[in-house]
C-alpha cells in the first residue's frame, strides 16, 4: 500500500515519469529578457517595445532518475524604431520555432512593418541584420535557466530524501512453482490490482491512430526516443528508453490493438492487459482504452503516462487535437 510521504507530486525515488508544465514561466523569462532590448546603427534606434505572445509546449520531465527539458514555443514581438531624420516605423517579429534542439544560430524571425515606405523598410533592415543577432543571444541559456529554476521541483536529491519514508507500492513474492504462475502473478502487487480505462477524443482518422502507435518511424517521433516496436501479432516492443515493454497479442487494423504492457519498474514478469480500440467519427476518431491488472498504487501514475506521454504527445507531435 502506498505510504504518504508529504512530498505532495514530487517523486520519491524519483523513480515513476514525472513532469511540470513550465510555460507561464516561459512567458515571464521572455517578457523579462527580451522587452527593451535596442540598438543603434548610423543615427537608426531599433527596440523590442512588447512580447505580446509566447505559445507552444514547456515542460520539465523527470524519467527514472534523469531530468530533461521538451520545449516547442512560437513567440510574438513588437519593434518600434526611429531613424536620423526622426521617421517613426512600428512592426512585428514572429518567431515561429524554437525548440529544446533548436541550436541559436538557427533560430528563424520573420519581421513585419506595418505600412512603409522607403525610409522606413530602411529602419526595418536595422531590426532584420542588427536587432536580431541580440535577440538571438537571449535564448542562449533559456535551457540551463529553466533547468535550475524547476530541476528541484521534479528531482529529489539524495540527501534531501533522509527522513521520508520510502514508497512502495508492490512487493514481489519469492519464485513459486511454475504451476501457481497465474496466482503468483495477482498476488505479488501489495494492495491489487485495479483496471483503468481512458476514452479520449483525436482531430485524426483511426487509419492514422493506429499506424502512429505501431509504426516505429512515427513512435519514434512522438516519444522523442528510439523506439523497437512493429505491426505483427506476436512481436515484442520496447518504448521510452526501455520503460516500457510488452508483447503485441492481437490486431485488427485500424479498429484494435491488444497487448501485453508493463512499466520497467513493476515487479518482475507482471504484466497488464491492454486493449485499445478505435471508433471512427465524421470528423475524429474516439480512442478506448482499457488496461487490466494494473498494481493499484500505481493507478494514479499510470494514468498520467498515458495522458502526457501517450496522447498529448501524439496530439503536440501531428496536431491530433486540443492536449488534454
Amino acid at each position: 500500500m502506498s505510504v504518504n510521504t508529504g512530498t505532495n507530486w514530487k517523486n520519491v525515488n524519483n523513480w515513476h515519469w514525472v513532469d511540470k508544465n513550465c510555460l507561464p514561466w516561459a512567458k515571464d523569462y521572455f517578457v523579462e529578457r527580451l522587452t527593451n532590448i535596442s540598438v543603434d546603427h548610423n543615427g537608426t534606434s531599433v527596440s523590442i517595445s512588447e512580447v505580446t505572445d509566447v505559445t507552444g509546449d514547456c515542460d520539465l520531465n523527470q524519467r527514472k532518475g534523469q531530468v530533461i527539458n521538451i520545449f516547442d514555443l512560437q513567440l510574438k514581438l513588437k519593434w518600434k524604431g526611429t531613424n536620423a531624420n526622426g521617421t517613426e516605423a512600428t512592426g512585428k517579429i514572429v518567431m515561429p520555432e524554437f525548440m529544446h534542439d533548436t541550436h541559436v544560430d538557427d533560430l528563424v524571425f520573420d519581421i513585419e512593418l506595418e505600412s512603409g515606405n522607403r525610409e522606413k523598410e530602411d529602419i526595418k533592415a536595422v531590426v532584420r541584420t542588427h536587432l536580431t543577432p541580440i535577440l538571438k543571444t537571449k535564448f542562449t541559456d533559456f535551457s540551463k535557466d529553466l533547468m535550475n529554476a524547476h530541476h528541484k521541483d521534479v528531482f529529489i536529491p539524495d540527501h534531501e530524501m533522509k527522513g521520508h519514508p520510502v514508497l512502495q507500492t508492490y512487493n514481489p513474492k519469492p519464485p513459486v512453482a511454475a504451476l501457481a504462475v497465474e496466482k503468483s502473478d495477482k498476488t505479488k502487487v501489495v494492495g491489487g490490482l485495479v483496471t483503468i480505462q481512458q476514452t479520449v477524443e483525436f482531430q485524426c482518422t483511426a487509419a492514422d491512430l493506429y499506424v502512429s502507435l505501431l509504426n516505429q518511424a512515427r513512435v519514434q517521433i512522438w516519444t522523442r526516443s528510439n523506439a523497437d516496436i512493429q505491426e505483427k501479432v506476436g512481436s515484442s516492443f520496447v518504448l521510452f528508453g526501455g520503460n516500457v515493454t510488452g508483447t503485441i497479442l492481437e490486431l485488427v487494423p485500424n479498429q484494435k490493438i491488444v497487448m501485453k504492457w508493463r512499466l520497467k519498474q513493476w515487479p518482475s514478469e507482471h504484466y497488464s492487459h491492454v486493449t485499445i480500440e478505435f471508433k471512427q467519427g465524421s470528423d475524429s476518431t474516439e480512442l478506448k482504452l482499457v488496461q487490466k491488472d494494473v498494481p493499484i498504487g500505481e493507478k494514479n501514475s499510470t494514468e498520467q503516462n498515458w495522458t502526457n506521454y501517450y496522447w498529448n504527445s501524439l496530439k503536440r507531435t501531428f496536431g491530433f487535437g486540443s492536449i488534454l
